[in-house]
């Protein structure tokens, strides 16, 4: 689903939320199921033309996520995390459903 739709998210945390799993498992397996999946999606798609800059900007992004994910976990309840999880997952599949569906009718 991440090589075709950029949605490799969704099933994931979905799978997890179903397993049952706590914040402690959910993140490494999720780190690892990123990190493999996105080797693929490399792989069929090749990489990125992205400008030096996007891709400087697209670094910081992560070490600054990183960082306050890092943060909130100890602040912010398990429960409210899954919570958090669950809805940009679900932001995510409508808005490739949507950009789909844009893509459909022809704009």
């Amino acid at each position: 689903m991440n090589a075709a739709a950029g949605v490799g998210g969704p099933a994931l945390s979905l799978y997890a939320a179903n397993a049952d799993w706590p914040l402690r498992q959910f993140v490494p397996n999720a780190l690892f199921y990123g990190v493999v999946l996105n080797v693929f999606s490399v792989a069929a798609n090749g990489v990125p033309g992205l400008t030096a800059h996007a891709w400087a900007l697209a670094g910081v992004g992560l070490i600054a996520g990183t960082l306050a994910g890092e943060g909130l976990t100890r602040r912010v309840p398990q429960a409210w995390l899954r919570n958090a999880v669950m809805v940009l997952s679900l932001a995510g599949g409508v808005t490739t459903l949507l950009r789909g569906l844009w893509e459909l009718c022809g704009r």
